[in-house]
């Protein structure tokens, strides 16, 4: 016995023939020799072989009486003969008349083989809503699985013909009135949402993705154990990273150490003279690089193709700048000096009704916006509302932009030209100010005028902010919401990754400049008077009152 264990191929062949033993224990009469199972079926496809073949019983379809011989020899039971499945009613003629005389309950000759090296499957499938709701006599693995033309499929990365194929089978039942009414129990067809409209961008999911992707348990490794609808479906299937179902849709990292040459110097064969030559050749290396194996992996999906590394230098980043700010305002708060008495505060109408209706509309948007989008990168509940939602603020801020641009052309334009005459002093000028100046109760280096509402630093902000970050966020926004429309390919990556990194890279920009913008509306003379000159359109500064007295002089 310890020689048989130790011999693995003499331990492998004696299981092989247990097993055979095991899947044709139905056999009346053992398998001659020499026989090959292409001379054992030609009886067989001499009549099913032919595409006109004519049921003459009423309850057997169609389509299971022909068997395509070059599909069934491609199948994985291409090398089972017929009578292993298919047999004879003891005592009765058999096969010599038509409609053959078969052995009942067919379906059972399925788990005859499979019922021990798929046992999971076995048992998912009668816990599936398949198993639960159909009766037995209705359901079997013969009405999903054609056992002629079926071939070895992938689980987690099918091809697309194993995709397309694996769908028909579920559409064939689902799609056709009368059979879905018997197996449902009364059911009507068209109460099914067989184009899935209730599901963001449909078109892009029914293409790529089987029907067992999002309607089988995703606890289930075998993807047999269908549930039902409510049950089932979830977004979080695949756009979370670390579920089941989605490692068929990540291209995995490229393999550096599979690449020509990996597997010299192993002492598999003589190699030196291969080696001499290839320590000549530099090493090829990965057309398309990827960071924490997610990067520009060509199967871009929201929610599970994020890099945990970047997230968290993006996260230790604006911990800072948040921590600088606090120590800025604390700094300020400390050393803060109280107005002289009798101080007055002027007010000057500098924000107009639309300037001031676009601002707070346009915030609006930039919240909803990142509330949604940092929502769809931690993917929770309610996936797919999320993506409505960031889609509609998403229209919504092109209409807003486009209302930016237009207030600019009827006049608010020039508060965006900058004057280089002297702009290397007014940088100077302004930096100090907020380095330093602004804890020694300075006065503002610049102040906002009709003529010009931002100071040199808040120019330059805006203009980078309006004219380049939103215009490119809006643009790779509307690249992913419209994905047909992204180029296959940009600077050599895959198209699809580079825009959902500019993307996402754009909106960590905003989030720290909204930051950076809200600490510094604190800054006017008094912590609230620039939010209230947004709200009211008056811009509030507070002067001493012989300053008071002397602009009031000035005027009579």
């Amino acid at each position: 016995m310890r020689g048989l264990f130790r011999n693995g191929f003499r331990f492998k062949s004696l299981f092989g023939l247990l097993l055979g033993l095991m899947v044709f224990p139905a056999l009346a009469t053992p398998i001659p020799l020499g026989v090959q199972v292409e001379d054992m079926n030609r009886a067989c496809m001499e009549c099913h072989a032919d595409s006109d073949i004519q049921g003459a019983s009423s309850d057997k379809p169609q389509g299971q009486l022909f068997v395509a011989p070059a599909k069934y020899h491609d199948s994985v039971h291409g090398g089972v003969p017929c009578i292993a499945c298919h047999q004879s009613t003891p005592g009765s003629k058999g096969f010599a008349v038509t409609p053959h005389e078969l052995e009942p309950r067919p379906e059972a000759m399925c788990e005859s083989c499979h019922a021990v090296t798929m046992r999971d499957t076995v048992h998912a499938v009668q816990q599936s809503v398949h198993g639960e709701k159909i009766a037995k006599d209705l359901f079997s693995c013969t009405s999903c699985h054609d056992a002629h033309t079926m071939t070895a499929g992938e689980i987690t990365q099918p091809g697309k013909r194993q995709m397309a194929e694996s769908n028909l089978i579920c559409t064939d039942c689902h799609s056709r009135a009368g059979v879905y009414t018997q197996l449902s129990k009364g059911k009507a067809s068209k109460t099914q949402d067989m184009a899935h409209a209730a599901l963001p961008y449909a078109a892009q999911h029914l293409d790529s993705l089987r029907c067992i992707d999002c309607h089988a348990d995703t606890a289930d490794s075998t993807l047999h154990r269908i549930l039902p609808a409510e049950q089932a479906v979830s977004c979080e299937q695949c756009h979370q990273d670390g579920a089941l179902l989605t490692a068929r849709l990540k291209t995995p990292a490229p393999d550096e150490a599979a690449t020509a040459g990996s597997m010299l110097g192993k002492k598999l064969f003589d190699d030196r003279a291969l080696i001499a030559k290839l320590a000549a050749v530099p090493a090829d290396k990965p057309a398309v690089r990827q960071v924490d194996g997610t990067w520009f992996s060509d199967s871009y999906m929201i929610g599970n193709n994020g890099s945990d590394r970047f997230d968290g230098l993006y996260a230790y980043a604006l911990a800072g700048l948040i921590g600088v700010l606090l120590c800025h305002g604390l700094g300020r708060f400390i050393t803060r000096r109280r107005p002289a008495p009798g101080a007055v505060t002027e007010k000057s109408y500098l924000y107009t009704l639309p300037v001031r209706f676009w601002h707070w509309l346009n915030a609006i948007c930039f919240a909803v916006l990142l509330i949604s989008g940092f929502a769809l990168h931690w993917v929770s509940g309610k996936f797919s509302l999320w993506v409505d939602v960031h889609n509609a603020a998403g229209l919504t801020l092109c209409a807003i932009w486009v209302g930016f641009i237009i207030v600019a052309l009827c006049g608010n334009g020039h508060h965006y030209r900058v004057r280089l005459q002297g702009i290397t002093g007014r940088l100077i000028r302004q930096t100090h100010y907020y380095l330093y100046g602004i804890f020694r109760g300075e006065p503002h280096p610049e102040h906002a005028s009709p003529d010009a509402k931002f100071n040199i630093l808040q120019q330059l902000g805006y203009i980078g902010v309006m004219f380049i970050l939103v215009p490119l966020l809006i643009a790779s926004g509307l690249l992913m919401m419209y994905p047909h429309l992204t180029p296959e390919h940009i600077f050599t990556l895959p198209g699809k990754q580079v825009i959902a990194y500019l993307h996402y890279g754009i909106a960590l920009i905003m989030v720290m400049f909204i930051a950076v913008h809200l600490y510094l509306c604190s800054t006017g003379d008094t912590v609230g008077a620039l939010v209230k000159g947004m709200i009211d359109g008056f811009h509030r500064t507070l002067k001493s009152p012989d300053a008071a007295k002397k602009e009031t002089n000035k005027h009579h």
